[in-house]
């Protein structure tokens, strides 16, 4: 029935395969079923590749980074998960994202890729992330670039006080307003 043999290059593809972690099924049908599943674990293990620990290995690295990018570097912590401080941080993160999917602002950053800071990165003023609406220390997600999206690299958690002053004043329009504050004190 599998009279086709393999060819050194077939070998060598699935040396390459095997320590990628491609499964025993997913090398068949890149072979057009040469040989079976169970030939392909035997011919794994006279390689001395365990392919089905480096695949388990592989989804678990891919899970941790999924997870870590969902929830944060401390997804495994239970009880920091269940902390009132991170329960904030989630509802706050939540309740911009369906607001900029109401308006149609692109929203593609994940929680755990956000910082969520004690004290303002722009003032210093403490953040509370308990503030009900918007008071000055409340945290606000602020974009570098307005045009641009919620999306990675374009967002920083500021306090209120800082995002309302920045606002759509460029750099130098700041600046400018700092020396003439300057001047006239």
């Amino acid at each position: 029935m599998f009279a086709a043999k393999l060819t050194p290059q077939d070998h060598e593809n699935l040396r390459q395969w095997f320590l990628e972690g491609t499964g025993y099924t997913e090398c068949a049908k890149r072979l057009q079923n040469k040989v079976t599943k169970q030939r392909l674990k035997q011919i794994a293990q006279k390689m001395g590749i365990d392919a089905t620990s480096i695949r388990i290995e592989a989804n678990w690295q891919s899970h941790q980074e999924k997870m870590v990018a969902k929830f944060g570097d401390k997804w495994q912590d239970a009880k920091w998960r269940r902390s009132a401080i991170y329960q904030a941080m989630r509802e706050k993160f939540r309740a911009k994202k369906a607001n900029a999917n109401r308006t149609g602002v692109e929203f593609t950053i994940p929680f755990g890729e956000l910082t969520f800071p004690t004290h303002c990165p722009v003032l210093g003023i403490e953040i509370d992330y308990f503030s009900e609406g918007r008071q000055e220390n409340s945290p606000s997600f602020d974009r570098f670039d307005p045009s641009k999206g919620y999306v990675s690299e374009n967002v920083a958690v500021v306090s209120w006080r800082a995002n309302r002053i920045k606002n759509d004043g460029t750099a130098e329009e700041h600046q400018k307003i700092a020396d003439w504050m300057a001047k006239h004190q």
